[in-house]
């Protein structure tokens, strides 16, 4: 059975508070960002129901970032053979040694990923998904693409709006990977930075 990874409420109190207060967002190039990218990493949801949705769609999502080397956070422990690596992208499956004790992503594990050097991440968890947000701002992927929720600034610094009346089926998802389509294709082309 997977388990999703419980941050302790208190850590999570102080580390959103502390974000807010002390972080400095970079200017960066969308563009440039999204054309210079080698690696990007998509994270799962923690929720179960919305995993199995998720995972229907993976291929899409992959699709979305051709040609670049995709990695798959599965944000669960012991949850490895509920998606496997493949020709496509490769699966990252946390274990229990890779959290400190408010199950918060270590600094060993964290120096494991920066090695990848992601350039994109991408978050589907859209109910609590700060696990994901978390571990991709310590691993300092410059573009963090995640759904706009309350308090998601700094953890992403691109937010997709999500329909609320969608909120319970796989058509969520689907939105989601048509407003990434569209944005990802207008970046071809100029626009304006992000900052």
């Amino acid at each position: 059975m997977m388990k999703p990874i419980k941050i302790n409420p208190f850590a999570r109190m102080v580390l959103t508070w502390s974000k807010r207060l002390f972080f400095k967002p970079e200017a960066f190039s969308f563009t440039r960002k999204v054309k210079e990218s080698q690696s990007v990493l998509i994270c799962m949801p923690a929720n179960v129901d919305r995993f199995a949705m998720a995972r229907d769609l993976l291929s899409t999502f992959v699709d979305i970032f051709q040609g670049k080397r995709i990695f798959v956070l599965l944000p669960f422990l012991e949850a490895k053979e509920y998606l496997s690596s493949s020709a496509r992208y490769e699966v990252i499956s946390p274990q229990r040694r890779d959290l400190n004790i408010f199950s918060l992503p270590g600094k060993e594990f964290i120096q494991k990923l920066k090695k990848h050097q992601f350039a994109i991440s991408l978050d589907l968890d859209l109910e609590d998904g700060f696990f994901n947000c978390y571990l991709c701002l310590k691993c300092k992927i410059p573009l963090r693409i995640g759904p706009k929720r309350k308090n998601a600034f700094p953890l992403y610094n691109i937010q997709l709006a999500v329909f609320q009346d969608r909120f319970g089926s796989r058509e969520i998802y689907e939105g989601l990977a048509e407003t990434l389509k569209s944005l990802l294709s207008e970046s071809e082309k100029t626009i304006p930075d992000f900052i």
